[in-house]
């Protein structure tokens, strides 16, 4: 598939050193939208200048993306108070590379669409490491199996039960709720 590149990435490209931007956007309740280089208004987005570094993203023979980290800033401790309160796991995620610094809608090329698996806020605090993984269906959606007599489970506790699991608190609900 053929791609034609605008004057802008060309010119970037052409230069001695070309250093890619990235936009990472991560789907917490309030979406944040986040640059690698200047705030940008792309695709109908400000993405607010962050501190952004990638680490061990590469694309297999078939062409799927596999996982990686995303390491970001926390100097102001925004991004672990939100990781802290909201979570990652399984929180959509998408990454996108581009040249220049004011990137047309179409330049940007994502390099990755999948969701959190865990994370680390380092000690002193100045960054917070997530680890991604590629999108599958079961990765998007909770809970991913229902419990039910038609699935094979013939003992059941009542509705409302309290089952705690390690550190993972479940409530039971009625079927259909």
């Amino acid at each position: 598939m053929s791609r034609t590149l605008t004057s802008a990435v060309t010119t970037s490209i052409g230069l001695p050193v070309t250093e890619p931007g990235y936009f990472v956007e991560l789907l917490f309740a309030t979406p944040l939208h986040l640059s690698s280089r200047e705030t940008i208004n792309w695709n109908g987005a400000d993405w607010l200048t962050w501190d952004i570094k990638l680490r061990g993203f590469g694309v297999d023979g078939a062409g799927s993306t596999q996982s990686g980290t995303l390491i970001l800033g926390n100097a102001d401790l925004s991004i672990g108070a939100l990781v802290l309160g909201e979570g990652v796991a399984d929180r959509h995620v998408n990454i996108w590379k581009f040249y220049g610094s004011a990137p047309d809608v179409l330049d940007p090329v994502q390099i990755f669409g999948g969701a959190g698996d865990d994370s680390r806020i380092d000690a002193d605090g100045g960054t917070v490491s997530i680890n991604l993984r590629p999108a599958a269906g079961v990765t998007l959606y909770s809970p991913r199996a229902y419990m039910t007599q038609e699935s094979g489970w013939n003992f059941l506790p009542a509705p409302g039960a309290v089952i705690v699991w390690g550190k993972e608190v479940l409530t039971l609900a009625a079927e259909g709720g």
